[in-house]
């Protein structure tokens, strides 16, 4: 039992591994995230809203550790797949770093919202984060559908040519 612990923990640390575990985040943690701010907005509970803009917050900024993964692990994930499909997990990295600015600018979004919490225009905020969290939403189910695509052979929607 122990030895499994210490496996699973190494497992976690390891940039194959954790770029996997954290690649949803952003997708489950907004739509946790915007569901329970629209609940906040509507019973009208404080606490509740600053809890959801954490969720969301916190949901936006792990693009940075999983970018930081994922780019680690890019040299043993393009090792152990057939040279052919090299190119296109570059392409899918590079597109992931190019679209990191829309979950850096909606944290930032975010922590405005939760400064203007007791201001008496707070509704703007939730609202300007509401409308961002939804787009950005799309945009991770458009982005993980993408990386399926790559690494699922079920789905795979890239013909190589060999």
């Amino acid at each position: 039992m122990w030895r499994e612990l210490t496996n699973l923990w190494q497992s976690v640390r390891d940039p194959e591994y954790a770029h996997l575990l954290m690649e949803s985040l952003p997708l489950y943690g907004l739509a946790f995230g915007v569901t329970l701010l629209v609940v906040a907005f509507v019973v009208n509970e404080r606490k509740c809203r600053l809890l959801a803009l954490g969720i969301i917050f916190v949901s936006c900024t792990s693009v940075w550790p999983y970018l930081d993964f994922r780019l680690k692990a890019t040299p043993r994930i393009l090792a152990t797949r057939a040279v052919e499909y090299g190119p296109i997990i570059q392409e899918q990295t590079q597109l992931r770093q190019d679209t990191a600015w829309a979950y850096y600018t909606m944290a930032a979004v975010t922590l405005i919202a939760m400064g203007m919490s007791r201001s008496r225009h707070a509704h703007w905020g939730i609202l300007a984060v509401l409308v961002g969290s939804v787009l950005l939403f799309w945009l991770s189910v458009w982005l993980h559908k993408k990386e399926c695509e790559v690494y699922h052979p079920n789905i795979k929607r890239h013909e190589v040519s060999r």
